[in-house]
């Protein structure tokens, strides 16, 4: 599932496309009414998390790739077709994914101070969010996208390693100032995959997600489906503390 810096990143390719009309809107997503779309003006695209939001004066078209989507710019895939839209100088298409027609305010439905990545981001308020789930194992509560929104799997599991938490530890057990630096290393890892992404080299930079050795200890790294999600969690027994009353 792409996470918020890929995304972001997806943003990014498509800003060229803002300030143009759509010509044509194709596909087989069943909540869009693809005969209201054409000579629609894309006026913005902002993202949520892991939501794109293609903006149009009166509504918005909101994509989630999920955990299998696929897009292709000025290109076409050999797979079903959910979404496609032709600008004035080019097309993009949507595969796999969760397409939804929008067509309330987006500040009445997006709690902008949840995203890692936008400037509104509140620390505090996270910090607020976690604590008031004790009981909840830091794996899962991590890439709750109510609290922080845009960290998926792969964030989850390099942020674990960086603060040395062990992915089983529960929330209410982990210290204050540890539940602080592990919210910040959300920010800053999130806007670092970003910097990753515009320059190509994201796959070679993962510390332990899909790797094998701990690069601190020099130990075989675990590889468990862990907590109520069941996401794969890559983490070294040495130094990632376990703090929990349930052990």
């Amino acid at each position: 599932m792409p996470e918020g810096p890929r995304i972001a990143f997806l943003k990014e390719q498509l800003d060229p496309f803002v300030g143009q009309t759509l010509v044509e809107a194709q596909g087989t997503a069943k909540n869009i009414p693809f005969a209201l779309l054409p000579e629609q003006t894309l006026i913005e695209i902002k993202t949520f998390g892991k939501e794109l939001l293609l903006c149009f004066p009166d509504f918005a078209l909101r994509i989630h790739l999920m955990f299998f989507g696929k897009y292709a710019i000025n290109a076409e895939l050999n797979r079903e077709l959910q979404l496609g839209l032709m600008f004035e100088t080019g097309v993009v298409n949507f595969y796999a994914c969760d397409c939804r027609y929008i067509p309330e305010p987006l500040d009445q439905l997006y709690d902008w101070t949840t995203d890692v990545l936008h400037p509104a981001f509140d620390q505090d308020k996270a910090l607020e969010q976690l604590q008031r789930k004790p009981d909840q194992l830091i794996c899962d509560a991590i890439q709750d996208q109510t609290i922080l929104a845009g960290v998926g799997n792969g964030i989850k599991n390099e942020v674990l390693f960086r603060t040395q938490l062990h992915p089983l530890s529960t929330v209410g057990a982990i210290p204050e100032i540890k539940l602080k630096n592990l919210i910040r290393t959300c920010v800053a890892f999130s806007h670092e995959y970003l910097s990753w992404k515009q320059e190509g080299a994201n796959t070679n930079n993962w510390l332990v997600y899909q790797r094998n050795t701990c690069p601190r200890d020099l130990v075989p790294l675990r590889k468990e489906k862990l907590g109520k999600t069941k996401r794969s969690c890559y983490y070294c027994e040495m130094c990632q503390e376990l703090y929990s009353s349930a052990f």
